[in-house]
């Protein structure tokens, strides 16, 4: 399905759970944190020391169980 005009067309809820379901799709879930970067600001600023892929695990954990 990695069809970048499907995701930019995608209800952000449907791009979420798509990326939820197919975890090997990088472009599908570039294109998700750059919707969820563009429609509001993070809540948590990471250092430079941190990893990106914990930070990205842990906001999707959070999103799981609000």
């Amino acid at each position: 399905m990695s069809d970048r005009s499907n995701f930019a067309q995608m209800p952000i809820a449907e791009l979420r759970a798509y990326v939820l379901q197919h975890r090997h799709d990088e472009e599908a879930l570039h294109i998700f944190l750059d919707r969820l970067h563009a429609e509001k600001q993070p809540s948590r600023a990471y250092g430079a020391a941190e990893s990106v892929a914990d930070a990205i695990a842990e906001y999707l954990n959070s999103r799981q169980h609000p």
